[in-house]
């Protein structure tokens, strides 16, 4: 396996995902950052810290109408609480920044190829007496492929080169406290970087859950 071949696995899984920036079309904000929340918080100290137009999600993991508030709990720094509404239309109170959609991709991690690879991704991590579904450590014993996807990956992920408040859909992060394997089958809505630590991620499923994450 080759570092080419393995950025061709890479952009085989890629999803769709929408980068808020404070530039864009001024007709068209997709979210608005800071100031008070759109819809109203939980009660105790909590931090407003977007309200998403739902329509710019990318497909399949949106509601179709309505806005999206992200509150965090400020007593707790795991936790936070999203609130829907499905009648609501983005405006932007005083203190906030109007947000605008840019489309882009998102690159899976190294353990999305790992797992969700090729058969012929699969046989040459087999040849390295690995299995898919351990994810990337230093143990592995052909590094210089994946080193290669990795300046790829860092290349255009927010987290390392900045460019965006969040983004909305795509892959999640592997975050030290291991719990990526957990949420594969969940989506992820979206994910902060402007003003972390914290990271603040929203996920859909069942019921909206809010994670911080900090380093």
């Amino acid at each position: 396996m080759t570092g080419s071949q393995l950025i061709a696995e890479a952009e085989r899984l890629a999803r769709p995902c929408g980068l808020l920036r404070n530039t864009g079309p001024k007709d068209r904000p997709a979210g608005v950052w800071g100031g008070p929340g759109l819809i109203p918080g939980p009660d105790g100290p909590c931090r407003h810290w977007l309200t998403v137009d739902c329509r710019f999600f990318p497909a399949g993991i949106r509601p179709s109408t309505g806005c999206l508030s992200v509150y965090t709990d400020e007593e707790d720094n795991e936790s936070g609480t999203a609130v829907y509404d499905r009648n609501r239309k983005l405006t932007a109170k005083r203190g906030s920044t109007r947000l605008y959609a840019h489309p882009a991709r998102s690159l899976p991690p190294v353990d999305a190829v790992f797992r969700y690879g090729s058969p012929v991704v699969h046989k040459w991590l087999r040849s390295k007496g690995w299995r898919p579904d351990w994810g990337y450590n230093g143990n592995f014993k052909d590094p210089e492929p994946v080193e290669g996807y990795e300046r790829l990956y860092q290349s255009e992920c927010p987290l390392y080169v900045g460019g965006a408040h969040a983004v909305l859909g795509g892959w999640h992060f592997p975050w030290p406290d291991g719990d990526w394997e957990e949420r594969v089958d969940r989506p992820l809505l979206l994910w902060t970087f402007e003003e972390a630590e914290p990271w603040v991620e929203v996920w859909g499923g069942a019921e909206l859950e809010v994670k911080q994450r900090v380093t």
